[in-house]
């Protein structure tokens, strides 16, 4: 379905009943709203694994953020993780979703992250994986060099200091196998809705500022962490900031994850699943 707010149709999607029966009783259930990854992607690759994993013991929401997948385009002035967390807050009032679990991953940890800066009262828990509040080009640069050669290393440079549609072109050619693993490429390739033009856009104009460091004290909320350690988007060293800037966070690392940590290690799913229900 498409919901409406602050002028734009997001696409979302539910799975997974908010009651459970329990005995003569109906129980509540946490609902979890899923922020996905980018820029440039859609929802989709949720559907694969930590999205019915979860829905088959509690609800989940699927959303499409303003720009992507099946949303609305909308315009460039709103491409950014100011409106996106907006949007969020909107859309669990207008669906009357109450103290959501928010689980933010990779880019879509931004939003995650500016949202319980904003409505930390609000927020039930929030879940960030491989997550960063900036942009830090030397580091990422670096990581993919180690991961996956030179050639690599010289295509994210010239993707995260000169994005276009042609260095976003040669970025996937070059980086998204060592993202995610050549064995799951092909797949989140064809498998889901891609919008370039936000995915240049944001990374010419607010990935150059953003820095969320300074209000991640503000974060109150019961929070985990899990996290890859050969994630070259999302390097250690960047993760290790919002470890260190929210220090009542639970955190768990784990070695040779990468962006496709969900299927690298499945068993993050079930860790996840648990603290949730704790």
């Amino acid at each position: 379905m498409r919901v409406e707010v602050e002028g734009a149709r997001l696409f979302v999607d539910v799975d997974g009943s908010k009651l459970r029966p329990d005995g003569r009783e109906l129980v509540e259930r946490p609902t979890v709203l899923i922020v996905h990854t980018g820029p440039g992607n859609d929802h989709s690759p949720y559907r694969d694994h930590i999205g019915p994993f979860l829905a088959a013991e509690m609800q989940v929401v699927y959303l499409d953020l303003r720009g992507f997948g099946r949303s609305d385009l909308s315009e460039p002035a709103r491409w950014n993780t100011e409106q996106w967390s907006s949007d969020i807050h909107a859309i669990t009032q207008v669906l009357g979703i109450d103290r959501p679990v928010v689980l933010g991953a990779g880019w879509g940890a931004y939003t995650a992250l500016r949202y319980a800066q904003r409505w930390p009262d609000e927020l039930g828990k929030l879940v960030l994986v491989n997550p960063a509040a900036r942009i830090v080009v030397p580091r990422i640069v670096a990581r993919f060099d180690e991961l996956g050669g030179p050639s690599a290393g010289e295509a994210a440079f010239m993707y995260y200091e000169h994005p276009s549609e042609q260095s976003i072109a040669r970025y996937m050619r070059e980086c998204f196998h060592v993202t995610v693993g050549p064995e799951n490429a092909e797949a989140l390739l064809l498998n889901q809705t891609w919008t370039w033009t936000v995915a240049v856009h944001w990374m010419q104009h607010e990935a150059r500022t953003l820095d969320l460091r300074p209000a991640l004290g503000d974060i109150s909320a019961p929070t985990l962490i899990a996290a890859g350690t050969d994630d070259p988007q999302y390097p250690r060293a960047s993760i290790a900031e919002v470890v260190e800037g929210i220090p009542h966070a639970t955190v768990r690392w784990y070695e040779g994850a990468r962006h496709s940590i969900f299927r690298d290690r499945p068993e993050v799913n079930q860790m996840i699943r648990g603290w949730i229900l704790a």
